[in-house]
């Protein structure tokens, strides 16, 4: 008898670029390991971005963490059995150098590209887990891309009246860190529509590292290999004596659950909770100031993360695992 209920029976229904510095917090790897592996999104292009320079997450022998990004990048895609069908893309080698001038990258390209596109009706969204230096040198380029795509960004501050700091927050939240000036561009000049995933909700994303080990380790070559990124961090964070603690943020993880794992009908992340807002102005501090005549924009506050990680231990990384079995053909 046929499983009707089955995943894969699921098809695709909305359509995703992933951009990330795949090079630094091995977060990200987790993250696209999951978006590879879930049915109902079809990944259009992965992009591999910029640290900021003199970044402590900077490992690569040769200073090109671009070209870092992209390996680390199609590593993810061949342990998903998806070699040659999702094209890994390179993104601008820095930031941005002023609120007028964009960069250029075949990863910029592509987004205008995509969005641009006639012949489908199916969502795009831009899911950004690092700097916005991409997706604002593309608007820059064709303002048109705004009523085309959504943005969803793990980054910025916390917004006063929904959440405060963290104990010791550096001046800068890190993704905004990256490129200042494509935040001035995305926020202050633009009419991307946008869903924020600000400081305060990625870091609720926690995962113990006993959990890790468990229900990460065990999951075949995928999750040995997601495992052992994490590993290097632990081992970078000892040699420095730093006291990491049992847990690790898996925060660029909600960029699955607002896209994957939308509701079945009138389709949205339905377990997660937002509010609207007038997009504020952006100060070069990284502090926003209240803007009236700003577009309406999703900040979240409460993310189902139960649904988010649960689906990703029990189910992706487990069909993954088995003989023979592709999640995405």
């Amino acid at each position: 008898m046929t499983d009707a209920w089955s995943i894969d029976h699921v098809r695709p229904r909305i359509r995703v670029i992933s951009d990330n510095d795949y090079s630094g917090d091995p977060d990200g790897l987790i993250q696209l390991a999951h978006h590879l592996l879930s049915p109902s999104v079809e990944v259009r292009a992965i992009i591999g971005t910029h640290l900021r320079e003199g970044d402590g997450w900077a490992q690569s022998p040769d200073g090109d963490e671009v070209a870092a990004a992209v390996s680390a990048a199609e590593k993810i895609v061949e342990l998903c059995g998806m070699t040659g069908q999702v094209p890994v893309l390179a993104g601008a080698p820095g930031p941005m150098v002023d609120v007028n001038t964009p960069q250029n990258s075949a990863g910029i390209r592509f987004i205008i590209e995509e969005a641009m596109r006639e012949d489908t009706s199916d969502p795009l969204f831009v899911v950004c887990g690092a700097s916005l230096t991409e997706i604002a040198s593309a608007y820059l380029i064709e303002p048109r891309i705004a009523d085309r795509l959504t943005v969803i960004w793990i980054g910025g501050h916390e917004h006063e009246g929904l959440a405060v700091p963290p104990p010791g927050a550096p001046d800068l939240e890190y993704n905004l860190h990256e490129d200042v000036v494509s935040g001035l561009v995305f926020f202050n000049h633009s009419e991307l529509k946008l869903w924020q995933i600000p400081r305060d909700q990625y870091r609720h994303v926690l995962a113990s590292r006993a959990e890790l080990k468990v229900r990460m380790s065990t999951q075949g070559e995928l999750g040995a290999h997601l495992y052992a990124a994490l590993g290097k961090v632990a081992s970078w964070l000892d040699g420095s004596g730093y006291k990491g603690g049992e847990v690790y943020c898996l925060g660029d993880s909600p960029l699955v659950l607002l896209t994957a794992l939308q509701s079945a009908f009138e389709a949205d992340p339905a377990s997660s909770r937002y509010v609207t807002m007038q997009c504020p102005n952006l100060l070069e501090n990284g502090l926003y100031r209240p803007n009236r005549n700003g577009r309406e924009i999703r900040v979240y506050t409460l993310l189902d993360n139960r649904l988010d990680l649960g689906e990703l231990w029990r189910c992706r990384l487990a069909a993954r695992r088995r003989p023979g079995c592709l999640v995405k053909n």
